[in-house]
């Protein structure tokens, strides 16, 4: 009864925030019922049989409606990684003609579809950083719901959660996935949220997330959190933009943080994470390592199909392209378990152009982002924009291990810096005589 008291809550709470708030709250909502994905919970039966996303994605297109006017600013081809999106959606389409797969092809490139229209209308109704704060908590409050049904559930699956996930990430490693990006943020939003009730909030979230990562016990997902927080508390610590007491507040957080982990870490978590870098390929069993061999099978396969096979085709030709040494289980149509590989055997050498292109535009962007709020003296914003990066980075670094092309996790982290780059770098020089960010930069190197 709890679960359904909150999605109601949640669902009504946040259309009505929409008209009477700000029309992003209604992006907010999709990302809220993203994660409760009531089709498949145990409670589901106790809602009605609606298509939620579909309502929260029409609820989306008219509150963009009631601020088209403000939201006519926030041009879409201005982002760069905005046009990479555009592009691999449109490979999607073209790589249709000669799939090997064309059922599953078609419906993943019509989902594709859906998901850049969506993330259109979500760049469209984030016009401010009030926008983006509400986004971005909404990304927190949906992964703290899905750790608090992790910690339901506990471990289900011998040392793992299954079954838990929401549409695109339904096994335990698509789980850890989709909510790894949200501890790095929800620890940002803590340290500067000045209200009680907010950091309680935020704790608490912060702590079934981390929770979450050690019931499910994904490795990549360990991997990507931790290398986030790193990167993140380093930037915190060694920046010279600083708060007042930030480097006593940083050294508090870690050894909390750290007291917190000590209490949450069982003796399960501790092996498998001790497996990392000790499992080899094997021509007896399958392991980890194994992903190598799939990934070096990927590159010879991309060099017979150079424009890519369509989705699911690695699985097909994976018998042809495995080394026959290499024990791949049951079955030697296996997936290629990497992002970067999946997007070279599914859409080809272009496709994994875009995908590179999209990630490294969105670092570009941001790093743009912080050189204007340095300028600007603003140091929340500017490490808003150093915790988008390592939300993004906690993702890559995930989806290294998982097949994640189509994930919208992934393009959300991709929006979300696309977004900071429009509010803080395009829509602060719009209004001057010398209008884009580039051009401003090449007249400063020329008055050198």
């Amino acid at each position: 009864m709890l679960n359904v008291l909150m999605f109601f809550s949640t669902f009504l709470g946040g259309a009505i925030m929409t008209f009477a708030s700000t029309p992003v709250f209604a992006f907010a909502l999709y990302q809220a019922v993203y994660f409760f994905y009531p089709q498949n919970r145990w409670w589901g039966g106790m809602v009605p049989d609606l298509a939620y996303s579909f309502y929260t994605v029409v609820l989306m297109a008219l509150a963009l409606l009631t601020c088209f006017k403000d939201a006519q600013q926030n041009k879409l081809l201005a982002a760069p990684q905005m046009r990479w999106l555009f592009l691999i959606m449109i490979l999607f389409v073209t790589t249709s003609f000669y799939a090997v797969f064309p059922i599953f092809h078609d419906d993943a490139m019509v989902n594709f579809i859906k998901l850049a229209i969506i993330m259109s209308i979500a760049y469209k109704l984030i016009i401010g950083d009030r926008e983006l704060n509400i986004a971005l908590w909404g990304y927190i409050f949906g992964s703290w719901y899905i750790s608090f049904v992790a910690f339901q559930i506990g471990r289900n699956a011998g040392d793992r959660v299954e079954g838990i996930g929401a549409v695109d990430s339904p096994d335990a490693n698509g789980t850890a996935a989709s909510i790894a990006p949200a501890l790095v943020l929800a620890f940002y939003y803590f340290w500067v949220t000045k209200n009680k009730l907010a950091k309680a909030a935020l704790a608490i979230a912060g702590v079934f997330i981390a929770n979450a990562i050690v019931l499910i016990n994904s490795r990549g997902a360990f991997l990507g959190v931790a290398i986030s927080m790193i990167y993140f508390i380093y930037h915190m610590y060694f920046s010279r933009f600083q708060r007042k007491n930030q480097k006593v507040t940083v050294i508090a957080l870690v050894v909390c943080g750290l007291i917190g982990a000590s209490v949450i870490v069982d003796k399960s978590f501790i092996d498998r994470m001790g497996t990392i870098n000790k499992e080899k390929v094997s021509e007896d069993q399958e392991s980890g390592a194994t992903r190598t061999a799939f990934w070096m099978a990927a590159w010879d396969m991309a060099k017979d199909h150079p424009m890519g096979v369509g989705v699911a085709g690695f699985q097909y030709y994976a018998p042809v392209y495995i080394n026959e040494n290499v024990n791949t289980g049951e079955s030697r149509n296996r997936a290629v378990h990497s992002t970067w590989f999946e997007a070279l055997s599914e859409l080809g050498y272009p496709g994994f152009i875009a995908l590179i292109g999209m990630i490294l535009s969105s670092f570009m962007t941001m790093s743009k982002a912080r050189k204007v709020l340095r300028e600007r003296n603003q140091i929340d914003e500017y490490f808003k924009v150093r915790a988008i990066e390592g939300a993004l980075l906690a993702f890559i670094i995930t989806m290294t291990f998982l097949n994640r092309l189509r994930a919208d996790v992934l393009y959300w982290c991709v929006l979300y810096s696309a977004c900071a780059y429009n509010i803080y770098v395009i829509k602060q020089y719009e209004s001057r005589s010398v209008n884009t960010y580039e051009e401003i930069e090449k007249k400063k190197k020329i008055s050198r």
